[in-house]
């Protein structure tokens, strides 16, 4: 999850953020929040899984607002199945780029992609057994993971080529 930092301007970030997660609907929305590694395959992943979730999170949201149809059911299937098979895709490239780097990283960073898929993957069988309230649950919990995966993780291991600080992963989890 997202968290604030000490001081009133990063408890600000913290807010702005949260608000562009919560009403974002397509990726120019959440763009400027989300950093670029500087790696084209795995920036345009990014905004393609980024675009999968928010394309979930409007799914989320008709339930929420009683549109519970064939349709917008149909839809979240689909949805959850690109989310997990395009993670799987991405993930995989991750690694190939980290075992080229020769990334102390690397172990670290899978175990996190392993705690992800397993989010999502536990969210989609709550899905798939009609557990709609449980799903509810997910409307940030994808994308905030996600975002601050890449702007924290990912960049540094990408971009800087050092370990994320201590505070922000704990057990394959990001704090």
């Amino acid at each position: 999850m997202l968290e604030a930092k000490t001081g009133t301007t990063e408890t600000r970030e913290l807010a702005w953020t949260r608000w562009v997660l919560q009403s974002a609907r397509v990726w120019d929305d959440v763009s400027d929040i989300v950093q670029v590694i500087g790696i084209k395959g795995v920036d345009e992943d990014h905004r393609k899984f980024t675009q999968y979730a928010l394309d979930l999170n409007i799914v989320i949201q008709a339930f929420h607002n009683s549109n519970v149809s064939l349709d917008n059911l149909k839809k979240g299937e689909e949805i959850f199945t690109l989310l997990i098979d395009y993670a799987g895709l991405h993930f995989n490239r991750e690694e190939k780029i980290m075992t080229e780097m020769n990334s102390p990283l690397k172990e670290a960073h899978l175990e996190q992609h392993a705690f992800f898929l397993k989010m999502i993957q536990d969210h989609y069988s709550d899905f798939k057994r009609g557990r709609l309230q449980m799903v509810s649950g997910l409307k940030l919990s994808i994308l905030d993971w996600w975002v601050n995966h890449i702007n924290v993780v990912d960049y540094n291991t990408f971009v800087l080529g050092q370990k994320a600080p201590p505070d922000t992963v704990e057990n394959g989890r990001q704090a």
